[in-house]
């Protein structure tokens, strides 16, 4: 049976995943035939795949929480609210990552989203093109305010249209799946609220204003997917414990510390759990 890894992003709740991918990792474990990853979750997986997953906890903590990264004030002027590129390049400068390893590592594939189509696509990660392509899954509409260029189309973040990409997983053949969530167990996302906004900035792009206006639905309709699976598929999932306090820019260094702790003791459970099962 194929096995899949699927990591959701969330910005600053990617935190939790950066603390379950580096406990994984100190333990040796990838099992995995595939790993797929959406905005947060596809640069943490990148550091997981190339065995270098300690990496993801210093981005986020040390390099995400600086101005260069997010900054309201630019934003005001026009600039970017949440700087990506800006963000992968320094991490690549800091703590570069073994992206020849990609190509005899577990395949990566990561989620972008079609401007024009306002369709999701799948795109596994090479030496050639991660740099785009987290870039591209990381956009966040709006607060990134230029959508890279890949193959000649504009791409934004693929959580826009499957932030969570069990589904696919599974469509491609893969029946035990592992789903890393970046909120507690039992959220449910509210409708897009102010997407006035959103049909004035991408008037030109009708699909995708209308993936935006389904967000929600989609991917409520993935946790349902999650929580009752067809009868051929195992999706085992881990999620952050209630009190988990990271928001999507929470820029506070002790709750991120925190939430990454939370992180590795749910992988710690997670693994003993697994040892129980086998013995």
């Amino acid at each position: 049976m194929k096995s899949a890894l699927v990591v959701e992003g969330g910005a600053m709740r990617g935190i939790f995943a950066a603390g379950v991918l580096d406990t994984f990792q100190l333990q040796h474990y990838n099992p995995f035939d595939m790993v797929l990853g959406v905005s947060a979750g596809a640069t943490n997986a990148a550091g997981y795949v190339t065995g270098n997953a300690p990496r993801n906890r210093k981005i986020i903590t040390r390099l995400a929480t600086q101005r260069e990264f997010f900054n309201p004030v630019r934003f005001m002027l026009k600039g970017h609210m949440t700087d990506v590129k800006w963000l992968w390049l320094e991490a690549q400068a800091r703590y570069p990552i073994n992206a020849e390893a990609l190509a005899t590592s577990t395949p990566l594939i990561a989620v972008i989203t079609n401007m024009r189509t306002g369709e999701p696509e799948y795109h596994r990660v090479t030496a050639d093109n991660i740099d785009v392509l987290m870039e591209a899954t990381c956009a966040l509409p709006m607060a990134y305010r230029t959508p890279p260029r890949y193959q000649g189309v504009r791409y934004v973040d693929g959580g826009v249209t499957d932030a969570i990409p069990v589904q696919y997983a599974y469509e491609q053949g893969f029946k035990d799946i592992t789903v890393i969530l970046s909120q507690p167990w039992g959220y449910q996302k509210a409708e897009e609220k102010g997407t006035w906004v959103a049909n004035k900035v991408f008037a030109r792009y009708p699909k995708l204003i209308q993936a935006i206006q389904q967000r929600a639905t989609r991917y409520n309709d993935t946790l349902a997917f999650i929580a009752s699976p067809p009868t051929d598929c195992r999706i085992n999932v881990i999620v952050p414990p209630a009190e988990f306090g990271v928001g999507r820019l929470t820029m506070r260094r002790d709750k991120l510390i925190h939430g990454y702790q939370m992180g590795r003791h749910a992988a710690q459970s997670y693994l003993a759990q697994l040892r129980d099962v086998a013995a």
